[in-house]
């Protein structure tokens, strides 16, 4: 399994996998999984060992001889997996529980065993030094402005998180026929634009779901834990929860099955009242197997439309790009040319390329009915991931998109997605930077003049200091990329200061 998941995204498998079955199982259906011959070699030497053990009676033992054998390489077993685990290099400290070494170099460094009984042990959220709610508390105090100031305008919220939406446009070596997302970069040039900085590459949508609802990063918990399992419960704060206090109604739309990343829990836990999923649609038109976004943006405007006084928060997420592109997709009449390319990596970024322009498409129908609306309203539009378009970052890197060392560059090219904010109302237009996805409600409510939660108001200047944060690079204020080595001193308190905040908000004491 480990090995599977390497060939596809890059990375093995971890403990927090496994609570993912449900989803692998449902989503692998979709994927050409080639079996290799070495694994096949591999598991039927492993089988021929394992009979030939219980049939070959070269000597005989003792049962109390087998007994005690079985459970002395039980015990070294284990004591060599936990034993190598708590010893592995770690960063010390409270700015974060995060280990100092990636999840591909501890395994590479130590193996299998030791790496995922690390992975292990990284699970467990540890409450962080010198916390208090009093700290967090005074943390707060000075951001407490603002709480009973009225929004001027309460705008209909639409946000549309856009599955594996990536600009492919920056592989400068590759030629599109056409500019798939042709819309989406003119509303980004009149009105809202920047990209979003991710904590996760070709998968685990939820864990951007995550931080931009509630503003909290997984960057602390681990990346692979996965935030809707195990953070989310009644008294979790999030976005749509402050926006029900103004009198907006909730809803989320999903082109997929409502319990995929345990969403049918968690979205109640966020306050989103409403969810809509592809189990609710009838006979809906479909893209690549997926409902389309076209589909998802009428369902959308039939809400609206249906919706009475309230003013309205939509939370989207959309499916139709998702992986894998070894299907033939060429709905648009999009072809891609480069030099460097093999016909399947050719083979991918059109279907790729003409599944984008569909979503571009999808935009331009939404932008254009609320363009008619005389009620307020603002579109945002993100990328959870970038898509894994080829096995192992292949393709990013023979279109020379990275270089391929996956130092701080190379990573901040692989975590980051184009964002896009649109309005009706006459609100200025701003470049929104590069901005970590946990900043994003702050912003938008920033944006909106919305000021009444200190928590909303203490991440504005958190990404004055660090615009970004992860674990393999950072962003500093400057808008710079650096190491996460590299922070300085005053970087290093404001993180340490902000998972005291998190912490006290997970409500994990």
């Amino acid at each position: 399994i480990s090995f599977y998941k390497f060939i596809i995204s890059g990375e093995y498998l971890v403990p927090a996998d496994l609570a993912l079955a449900g989803e692998a199982a449902s989503i692998s259906k979709e994927m050409d999984i080639t079996i290799e011959r070495q694994v096949v070699i591999g598991v039927l030497v492993c089988l021929t060992i394992i009979i030939s053990g219980f049939k070959c009676k070269w000597i005989e033992f003792r049962k109390g001889y087998r007994l005690a054998g079985s459970i002395l390489c039980a015990t070294l077993f284990f004591t060599t997996a936990v034993i190598g685990a708590k010893v592995c290099p770690r960063e010390q400290g409270a700015t974060s529980p995060k280990p100092s070494l990636t999840v591909n170099e501890k395994y590479n460094e130590n193996g299998f065993i030791v790496g995922f009984t690390q992975e292990i042990i990284d699970l467990l959220v540890e409450e962080p030094e010198g916390y208090s709610k009093e700290k967090v508390e005074s943390l707060l105090a000075p951001y407490t402005l603002g709480g009973s100031e009225e929004m001027d305008i309460k705008p209909n919220i639409i946000m549309i998180m856009s599955e594996s939406f990536f600009d492919v446009t920056k592989l400068t070596e590759v030629t599109f026929s056409q500019d798939p997302l042709s819309f989406f970069r003119s509303c980004q040039n009149q009105l809202g634009k920047g990209n979003l900085s991710t904590a996760i590459y070709g998968g685990r949508t939820s864990q951007t779901e995550y931080e931009v609802l509630t503003g909290q990063s997984v960057y602390f918990t681990d990346p692979s834990n996965i935030a809707y399992n195990e953070f989310v419960h009644e008294d979790t704060p999030s976005l749509a929860k402050l926006l029900k206090a103004e009198g907006y109604q909730t809803m989320a739309l999903h082109g997929y099955e409502k319990k995929f990343f345990s969403r049918d829990k968690a979205y109640p836990n966020l306050g989103l009242d409403t969810f809509i999923a592809s189990e609710d649609f009838v006979a809906p038109d479909l893209a690549r197997g997926y409902i389309s976004d076209n589909t998802l943006v009428d369902h959308v405007v039939q809400l609206y439309e249906d919706k009475g006084e309230q003013p309205l928060f939509y939370h989207i997420v959309t499916m139709q790009n998702h992986m894998p592109y070894s299907d033939t997709y060429k709905t648009n009449g999009i072809t891609v040319s480069g030099s460097d390319l093999s016909r399947e990596q050719q083979d991918i970024l059109e279907t790729y390329a003409n599944g984008l322009k569909d979503s571009d498409k999808a935009l331009e129908k939404l932008v254009n009915y609320f363009s008619q609306v005389k009620e307020p309203t603002i579109i945002v539009m993100y990328g959870d991931h970038l898509p894994a378009l080829d096995e192992q970052y292949s393709l990013y890197k023979d279109c020379h998109y990275i270089k391929g060392n996956f130092d701080a560059i190379d990573c901040s090219k692989l975590y980051e997605t184009p964002l896009m904010v649109w309005n009706n109302y006459g609100l200025p237009s701003h470049d929104f930077g590069t901005i970590d996805t946990t900043y994003l409600s702050s912003q938008l409510l920033n944006y909106i003049g919305y000021h009444k939660d200190p928590y909303m108001n203490y991440l504005l200047d958190a990404s004055k200091v660090l615009r970004g944060y992860g674990e393999y690079f950072d962003i500093d204020g400057t808008g710079q990329v650096q190491s996460p080595k590299a922070r300085s001193a005053q970087e290093k308190e404001m993180l340490k200061n902000l998972w005291l905040i998190q912490y006290n908000r997970l409500g994990v004491e």
